[in-house]
């Protein structure tokens, strides 16, 4: 359907969130009729012109409106206009008697005497010298903002596009954006490739402009590395580009030559094409190759390896191998899957750590994970980022060559999750002679950035490996890590069998069609757990699936769930609401929040800001912060590496069939301590474990290490 257009004056303000860009109010169009709209705004006061886009609806509660998709704020040109935007009080030291009075006086010629100065205002009775002065410069700041909106919309920028640029760029925007729209991807959260390229065709720049076709390479590379690759093979990159803007491979070769000759790209030969990397993860790859081989052989203090076998728990052989292994270590790697005994193994090398008087400092990727670790351990264990003291202010790490680490041992945990920029930021901060283990299931998904270090380490055989086979926790009886293991091995996890009365702690209930799992779930995650298992619905119970789209998927169960756990009192109304399960999409250092940290939204927040609860902490954010967040009811397999739920239920459909491997179910099942679910149909099951294959990175960190 097409997008219908409205023009009109805004007669009455509703409700407007000027933060999150939001409003709902009466437009006067152009025939004189009165039409209600609700969207996506600027910031808007009666009187205004708009012309708006989107679609009439016919809400279930508020009747028929205008759904609005993007509305543009257009500057009072009438004296009716004038005379109801000064009455709005958006100006400051103007109010309804004071703007009655300079329409009446001015007549017609009220713009006239806005624009022209004091001097012109003070001949209205009432209007002396300062207040003459503040409505003049009130007047004329309000105009600006709104001509810079006006610019930048008819630029193609929606709304709350608008309000980023111009927080960004200030009264500069146009010009800016104008100049080079690609910047808007590097500066404007939310604005990617095809956004920018949108706004460079409104402003007139050329399709095979130089400018494009770097932006374009900079896009596929960077679309790469979100895949994890940490780079293309030349001809795949020059393909890729000029099938993104129509444009001959001639130009994108151009493009890519233009950026290794001024040092942007690195291009390396082997076989016969060039690897092309962006040059920052190349040094990242260089670097942490280099640091990983002098770590490997240097030499490390001599350890009480006899020191593990002092603790509670009686080790097996396996497990006495595995502390002798990366005790004698510069650099080792621990890995297994659940039920091993990898934390059994940490508390054993941290007793060998005392008794040797080493100083041990324990990480993890994310805060999830270090929790785990210190409430498994005893022990502070801290985020890497918090190891490594990164100052959101100029967006580096404080430990580095020239301030390393203070530490004799350092043990990462959940270490399949690092990606080759945090491995780097890492290694840069180790000193040769200081033993630095890594710990983590190589079974598990890759992480989530560029690089796949963890397992590069692994494959490249320089690097000692102690890995645990023999499973020990929850023994015999617990269905997850039986279910877990049979995926691993290429097998369905099966149905167990659960006696009257008792509780298992896995299950499977086969449901074909996508909207009946998705009725499943929600009966589970509301009513079945709660009842069954004592367990809280919104803090305790995490759904995963493979995607976010689909009937099944975390869109929609997100919205099912929300209605049951946290309904709104208003619908129409955007935003989050105490009581909501939230998670963070995007590392924000300020706050010490970061990308994949679950909590749940609690009242006491000023208006337009937002307190979430993470673990032990309460966090605010301000309206234009919460774009970071979203609902996490449901969340994805992707985002819940590194974190263990009291009860998982996991979706898992045909629909999602793009995205069926066996790493994925396996890291799904193993999510959850005391309950599994699994839901879908069993046809998603075999195709999820007979798919070992997993796709393949684009990285040499293996190669550079042997080489």
């Amino acid at each position: 359907m097409s997008p219908q257009t409205l023009k009109g004056v805004i007669s009455k303000i509703v409700y407007q969130d000027q933060d999150r860009g939001f409003a709902v109010f009466d437009v006067e169009n152009e025939h004189g009729k009165k039409v209600r709209v609700a969207g996506s705004a600027p910031d808007l006061a009666e009187g205004l012109g708009i012309r708006a886009t989107g679609q009439y609806q016919v809400h279930p509660r508020f009747g028929r409106q205008f759904k609005a998709a993007t509305v543009m704020a257009l500057p009072p040109e009438t004296t009716d206009g004038i005379a109801a935007y000064l009455a709005s009080g958006r100006v400051d030291g103007v109010g309804k008697t004071l703007a009655g009075r300079i329409v009446d006086f001015f007549g017609d010629g009220v713009r006239a005497a806005l624009d022209e100065g004091p001097d012109r205002l003070r001949e209205c009775p009432g209007i002396g010298g300062s207040r003459a002065q503040a409505i003049h410069r009130a007047w004329n700041r309000q105009m600006r903002e709104r001509e810079t909106f006006v610019l930048l919309a008819s630029m193609g920028l929606t709304a709350k596009q608008v309000q980023k640029v111009a927080r960004e760029y200030g009264e500069d925007g146009p010009a800016r954006v104008k100049n080079d729209p690609y910047d808007l991807i590097r500066r404007v959260t939310g604005i990617g490739f095809k956004t920018a390229d949108s706004i460079a065709a409104n402003v007139g720049i050329e399709g095979d402009a130089p400018t494009r076709m770097e932006a374009a390479v900079r896009y596929v590379l960077e679309t790469a590395a979100e895949s994890g690759h940490v780079f293309l093979v030349a001809h795949d990159l020059i393909r890729a580009v000029s099938e993104v803007t129509s444009q001959d491979e001639s130009a994108a070769n151009a493009a890519v030559r233009t950026m290794a000759g001024d040092g942007r790209l690195v291009v390396e030969k082997a076989a016969e094409d060039g690897l092309v990397f962006e040059a920052g993860l190349h040094r990242a790859e260089t670097r942490v190759a280099r640091r990983a081989r002098v770590l490997a052989a240097q030499s490390v203090r001599p350890a009480r390896v006899e020191a593990a076998g002092s603790g509670p728990v009686r080790l097996a052989p396996s497990q006495k191998r595995a502390v002798s292994i990366v005790s004698r270590s510069g650099l080792g790697i621990l890995t297994g899957g659940p039920g091993t005994g990898k934390t059994t193994i940490v508390g054993a090398l941290l007793r060998v750590a005392g008794a040797s008087g080493l100083k041990t400092v324990l990480a993890a990727p994310t805060g999830r994970a270090a929790m785990r670790l210190k409430e498994a351990t005893g022990r502070e264990a801290k985020t890497l980022h918090r190891l490594l003291e990164f100052n959101p202010r100029d967006g580096r790490f404080q430990r580095n060559e020239t301030n390393p680490l203070d530490a004799d041992w350092i043990l990462v945990d959940e270490s399949s999750m690092l990606d080759i920029h945090m491995m780097d930021n890492l290694l840069k901060a180790v000193t040769p002679g200081t033993r630095l283990t890594f710990v983590g299931d190589a079974d598990q998904l890759p992480p989530v950035g560029p690089g796949d270090p963890f397992r590069d380490l692994i494959r490249s055989d320089i690097v000692p490996v102690a890995r645990l086979t023999e499973v020990f926790r929850q023994g015999e009886g617990s269905q997850i890590v039986a279910a877990a293991y049979r995926v691993l091995s290429g097998r369905e996890p099966g149905t167990p069998s659960v006696a009257d009365g008792a509780l298992g702690d896995f299950y499977f209930l086969e449901r074909e069609d996508p909207a009946a799992v998705a009725d499943a779930i929600e009966k589970m995650v509301v009513e079945r757990i709660p009842a069954r298992f004592g367990l809280d619905p919104v803090r305790q119970v995490q759904v995963l699936a493979p995607m976010r789209r689909g009937d099944c998927g975390t869109e929609a169960l997100n919205r099912r769930l929300r209605d049951r756990l946290n309904p709104r009192i208003d619908p129409a109304k955007p935003g989050f609401a105490p009581g909501d399960r939230l998670i963070q999409n995007r590392n924000n250092y300020e706050k010490e929040v970061f990308n994949g940290d679950i909590g749940v939204a609690e009242t006491g927040a000023e208006k337009g800001s937002l307190l979430v609860r993470f673990e032990d902490r309460r966090v605010e954010f301000k309206a234009m912060e919460q774009d970071d967040l979203s609902l996490a009811h449901a969340i994805t397999v992707h985002k819940a590496q590194g974190s263990e739920f009291p009860a998982v239920v996991v979706s898992l459909h045909t629909q999602h069939y793009v995205m069926l491997q066996r790493n994925l179910l396996y890291t799904a099942l193993t999510r959850g301590r005391r309950l599994v679910v699994l839901c879908g149909n069993r046809r998603a099951v075999r195709l999820a474990v007979n798919n070992a294959r997993m796709e393949p990175r684009n990285t040499r960190l293996a190669w550079r290490l042997r080489e």
